[in-house]
Order: structure tokens, then sequence, then C-alpha cells
């Protein structure tokens, strides 16, 4: 939360009372954000795989939080709608 004296808001402001200044971003830092890990599934792959086990009538581990508590959601039909995590909340659907 910001201090807010006799109106004048002071976020943003160093403690001599000037302006930060932001890093410059350099490209090496801005392309590792999108470097692809070659070391594990992707997300996809993840996302694919609990998917499946849901519509087969299985818990999952969640993709989020990684535990084994993603039980498969059903709605008024027969079929799987999806997923929820029992302990983070996460919904898959």
């Amino acid at each position: 939360m910001s201090t807010v004296t006799s109106g004048t808001r002071t976020a943003g402001r160093s403690a001599a009372g000037r302006p930060r200044r932001r890093r410059p971003v350099t490209s090496m830092a801005f392309d590792a954000l999108f470097e692809r890990a070659t070391d594990g599934p992707s997300l996809d792959d993840v996302l694919v795989g609990a998917w499946k086990d849901l519509a087969a009538h299985r818990t999952v581990t969640c993709p989020v939080c990684t535990s084994a508590a993603m039980r498969p959601r059903y709605g008024s039909g027969e079929g799987t709608v999806g997923g929820r995590c029992g302990d983070c909340g996460t919904v898959l659907g």
C-alpha cells in the first residue's frame, strides 16, 4: 500500500524523492522468458495427459500444485466435464 501525504502519492519515488528508474531489460533477459525447456514435457503434453485421464474417470496429478488430488467433475450428462484439485482448487474444463 502506498503512503499518502496531504493528498500526494509518494509511491514510485526513491528515499530522496526522485522518481525511481527501472532497470533496462536487455534482449538476452527478454529472450530467456521464451526459451523452451527440452528436458521435460511441454505444457500441452501435461494438460492433454491430465484431460485424457480425467475423461477416463481417473484421479490425476494436478498440473499446478503437483498433488495427486485432481478428481473428475461430471455434468448432467454421462461424460466428464473437467476436473478440480482438492488441494489448490484448480479447475480444468
